[in-house]
């Protein structure tokens, strides 16, 4: 009787044994963190915002308890705005760091090539700076593999629509008829300028295409003085941006800028063209006016984090995109991917954008209940929203060299 007594002692301590390294295990795994990778250029202004928002949203959500008792953990990884280096990167993610998600990108390029290594692998893809509606198609043509895939910032043709509205307004409002267009030679740049020719018609009297880098746009200026342009329309989205604002100020081109250009969303673009951006306009994602009651404290946190305010367009995307993707977790319980695609569709989140709610192609809804698009002007080293009128946080002004 006593040696059976031994033996039941002996085998009940055995399973407690056994089961102490499962207990263990379980333990760690709900200790460990839930790691997000982050892709993105983090040596230009694009990418800095990225990875800038992406860190104050995680330090936010992990003093307020983290995801499920997890920590956020951000994993960087560097694309260069190039096609191989983001597919080496996005690799490198998820098979030697094995984040859980990605979120990030800059440059729709980039995120075509990088798109079916994430979702073939099953990981939730949170874009944050591309606009390609190709991205988006996918998830309409072959939704059981793509549908991992979500944006949180408008593709190309809903840009085109809001873009055609606030030019029309210009030129009727100043009274004009004469559009140059400056694009640069980008897969996501091509809806914009297919849109803004059927609108325009013979209005446009100069288009002209540049690449991605260039260093010298007089030829591009003299063929919009010659042809008496009023307006420029400019689609730059990398770094011809700088020297198209300086060789527009130094020649004193008789034209108004409006369009898309990244660089002159960033502080730093007043100092970057040496006091030469005065009433140079860009559409931009994320401005200090009060699209939410989030939208303005966040933009001060922000500028006191950093010392600088928010940027480029990624910035308010990818602070909305971190929220969004770990409220997601949560409501789903965890991980799983197909519970989060889920959830993320019925995703209704007021964040510093607007309100976002994912469409059937997964980008965000537009129009102005949901996230606004607003336009600045550089003026006096100071950066204000000028449009739309409900959003102003100063006037328009026209070049010093435009006399009306």
């Amino acid at each position: 009787m006593k040696r059976l007594g031994a033996v039941l002692w002996l085998a009940i301590g055995a399973a407690i044994l056994g089961l102490t390294p499962m207990l263990s295990s379980a333990a760690l795994a709900a200790e460990e963190p839930i790691k997000i990778g982050v892709l993105g250029p983090f040596k230009l202004t694009p990418g800095r915002d990225i990875m800038e928002a992406s860190t104050l949203a995680a330090e936010e959500i992990n003093a307020a308890g983290g995801v499920l008792g997890r920590k956020i953990e951000l994993v960087f990884g560097e694309t260069e705005q190039n096609p191989e280096k983001g597919k080496t990167a996005v690799e490198r993610l998820l098979f030697v760091d094995k984040v859980d998600a990605i979120i990030g990108t800059h440059r729709s390029e980039v995120a075509l090539a990088v798109q079916p290594i994430v979702v073939e692998n099953k990981k939730i893809f949170l874009a944050t700076g591309t606009a390609s509606p190709l991205l988006s198609q996918r998830v309409l043509d072959d939704y059981d593999k793509y549908k991992y895939y979500f944006r949180t910032f408008l593709n190309s043709n809903q840009m085109a629509d809001q873009m055609v509205t606030q030019l029309d307004e210009m030129m009727k409002a100043n009274k004009m008829d004469k559009v140059a267009i400056i694009a640069e030679t980008a897969v996501w740049v091509e809806p914009i300028v297919k849109k803004l020719q059927e609108g325009l018609g013979d209005k446009l009297v100069v288009l002209e295409r540049v690449s991605t880098n260039a260093k010298d746009l007089s030829v591009e200026l003299s063929k919009v003085q010659n042809a008496n342009a009023q307006v420029i329309f400019a689609i730059l989205a990398a770094d011809a941006g700088l020297p198209f604002a300086r060789q527009w100020a130094d020649r004193q081109i008789p034209a108004l800028i409006t369009g898309y250009t990244v660089m002159a969303q960033s502080d730093r673009f007043w100092e970057q063209t040496e006091g030469r951006a005065q009433a140079f306009m860009t559409w931009k994602h994320g401005v200090r006016a009060p699209i939410s009651e989030k939208t303005i404290p966040y933009w001060d946190a922000f500028a006191k984090k950093y010392g600088h305010v928010p940027g480029a367009y990624t910035n308010f995307a990818t602070y909305d995109g971190l929220y969004i993707l770990t409220d997601a977790i949560k409501q789903a319980g965890g991980l799983d991917a197909d519970k989060l695609v889920k959830v993320l569709e019925a995703t209704n989140h007021v964040g510093v954008s607007g309100r976002i709610k994912f469409s059937k192609r997964h980008d965000p809804e537009a129009g102005p209940e949901f996230v606004p698009f607003t336009y600045v002007q550089w003026n006096e080293g100071k950066m204000v929203t000028v449009w739309p009128p409900n959003m102003k946080t100063g006037d328009f002004a026209s070049p010093p060299w435009i006399k009306k």
